[in-house]
């Protein structure tokens, strides 16, 4: 769907009396409505902090049982190299899984960091506008200027002082009214 933008009519008449009309056109999308907002619920974000990766840590606690039982055969026959290389395999394969396990648990601790300021922001809100924890919803699982606050069913949005110690709440209306509420996973 479109509509027509910049309508100018140089001649309204032809030579036989007819309308003519010249048309400068842009056609611009109408704003696609269909899409639905994310919002998060209080319970959503307590008990999302903390991530448990047991599968990586059951494969690098693999890992290192297999490059000690390599390391130990390789001292124990050293003629036969098949150990030799059974440790190194081993060795590559945890230095690959600490690696990747390094990276995911900076950016666990990260997202944990940014959760647990909205937590504290939202204990704070509902602490100054007395409501529960079931009545608020945010649309952003880290603290941000203009991210939308919901509490009960009218939405503000939040805007803070330079350093999220002080905020104020602006009510708005939403375009688009389809939510989808994540509360558990």
């Amino acid at each position: 769907m479109c509509f027509i933008r910049n309508l100018n009519a140089t001649s309204l008449f032809n030579r036989r009396g007819r309308l003519k009309f010249k048309f400068q056109t842009a056609l611009l999308p109408f704003p696609n409505l269909s899409n639905t907002m994310k919002f998060f619920s209080h319970f959503y974000l307590e008990n999302h902090m903390y991530f448990n990766d047991y599968l990586k840590y059951v494969l690098i606690f693999a890992a290192l049982v297999i490059l000690l039982l390599a390391v130990s055969q390789y001292l124990r026959h050293r003629m036969d190299t098949k150990y030799r290389d059974l440790s190194i395999i081993a060795l590559l394969l945890l230095i690959l899984i600490c690696g990747t396990q390094y990276l995911s648990y900076s950016e666990r601790q990260n997202f944990a960091a940014d959760t647990s300021r909205m937590v504290g922001f939202l204990n704070a809100l509902i602490e100054n506008q007395k409501v529960e924890k079931q009545d608020i919803i945010v649309n952003s699982t880290r603290l941000s200027n203009g991210m939308i606050v919901g509490i009960k069913s009218q939405y503000y949005e939040v805007h803070f002082n330079q350093d999220f110690s002080a905020y104020t709440l602006t009510p708005i209306n939403l375009v688009n009214n389809n939510i989808e509420l994540i509360d558990k996973e």
